[in-house]
């Protein structure tokens, strides 16, 4: 697997980015790896995503906010418990909404950002859990994408008696659209 290749992350930002766009981002997971009621592994992996990001609004509450779609979604890391690599993808079914809000209504930042996703799971080229569904949540962002911890329940079966538990994500980086799709390709190709 490829060492990723970071773009400088951007200065502390002011407010929410004023017009929707499309975002590329890479982040690091580390997710714990239970058998027999014990952690065997801290599974580390690396993940990209591809994000359609609408354009801020102020709610109902006078909080500023804006909406995303997580696009695609590719996870990929070795387990040394396995053997073999574990990759996550979105499935194949309508995705849900996530979401960044002001935490005040004076100002954008700092925000809460949620991440709903529902993926599938591989060990290997073996799927072994189906449209799980996800929440991550990072607290006191200053920019886009976060550089915050984004916190996640998203346990799901690896295997009889295995399940990967509660994990963080660390700070999210921008990368340019060439470095995403070289490696979601790869990892894809690791279940191919």
């Amino acid at each position: 697997m490829s060492t990723p290749q970071i773009v400088n992350p951007l200065p502390r930002q002011t407010e929410f980015p004023p017009v929707a766009d499309v975002e590329f981002q890479q982040s690091e997971l580390n997710i714990p790896i239970v058998a027999d009621g014990e952690v065997k592994e801290i599974l580390k992996m690396s993940a990209v995503l591809r994000l359609d990001r609408g354009a801020p609004l102020t709610n109902a509450g006078g909080h500023r906010q804006f909406e995303f779609a997580i696009e695609q979604w590719e996870v990929a890391g070795f387990s040394d418990l396995f053997g073999e690599y574990v990759t996550i993808t979105l499935s194949d079914t309508p995705q849900p909404r996530s979401l960044a809000i002001a935490q005040q209504a004076a100002a954008d930042y700092p925000a809460i950002i949620v991440y709903n996703a529902i993926f599938d799971v591989y060990v290997g080229k073996r799927r072994v859990a189906e449209k799980v569904t996800g929440l991550g949540v990072g607290v006191d962002a200053y920019e886009v994408p976060p550089r915050v911890n984004i916190q996640f329940q998203k346990a799901f079966p690896l295997g009889p008696g295995i399940e990967a538990s509660a994990g963080a994500c660390a700070e999210e980086t921008a990368l340019t659209e060439g470095e995403f799709t070289a490696r979601a390709d790869e990892f894809r190709q690791l279940r191919a």
